[in-house]
């Protein structure tokens, strides 16, 4: 069996910006790189399932989900904006996806407790989100988005609104937690800077397809 995911031949884009991926993502987190408007976020929405391929295949663990509905994918994501609940707190928020499939509340918190602790919150449960730095509020928006165990997690330029310094250092401690649990993980962005403190696996957008930059 092939883990991972397989992008084969998949095209993405709209009439004036198109996009052609082959790559097999397993076990490591891969890095795509180009400016704004290049169909970067484009492509990850379609891996998400919330735009749909234009051409070409998707397949998770040998499975086509090209077609497949977003719920039925097992793909997580996290966005430029975190997009937290500010109604809920800390922990409301990491619990949110798992009590709507049905998990108990119970297992919901223990869980939601054991990531946020991983992501450097422990003690930060029943705050408001309004209360947190950006940093700490993408750290909240990871913990919920692996909460449901994905298979593959998406990273939409998630600290592109913070400052360059904190930027370069949350993204390697991020990346550095992904590994230590075995994520698949792809992770688009501008900065090369980040590029490079987070992976060697590095592909660039470059006329309408994907070449690997070299490290």
């Amino acid at each position: 069996m092939n883990q991972g995911i397989e992008l084969r031949e998949l095209r993405v884009g709209y009439e004036s910006t198109l996009l052609t991926v082959n790559m097999h993502l397993r076990d490591e987190i891969t890095v795509i790189l180009g400016p704004s408007g290049c169909g970067k976020s484009t492509l990850l929405s379609t891996i998400l399932g919330s735009v749909p391929a234009l051409g070409g295949s998707l397949v998770l663990n040998d499975v086509d989900i090209t077609k497949a509905p977003i719920h039925e994918r097992r793909i997580g994501m996290v966005f430029q904006d975190p997009l937290l609940f500010s109604h809920l707190t800390v922990i409301q928020n990491v619990m949110y996806g798992l009590r709507r499939a049905g998990v108990s509340k119970g297992l919901a918190t223990q869980k939601a407790g054991e990531l946020l602790e991983w992501v450097g919150l422990q003690g930060f449960q029943s705050r408001s989100v309004q209360e947190l730095s950006g940093g700490q509020a993408q750290r909240v928006a990871l913990a919920r988005a692996l909460a449901p165990e994905p298979a593959v997690l998406l990273l939409d330029e998630p600290y592109s609104a913070l400052d360059s310094q904190l930027r370069t250092r949350l993204a390697t401690e991020v990346a550095e937690l992904l590994r230590s649990r075995n994520v698949v993980a792809l992770h688009v962005t501008h900065d090369e800077l980040e590029a490079r403190s987070i992976t060697s696996e590095i592909f660039r957008v470059d006329h309408a397809s994907l070449s690997r930059v070299a490290t």
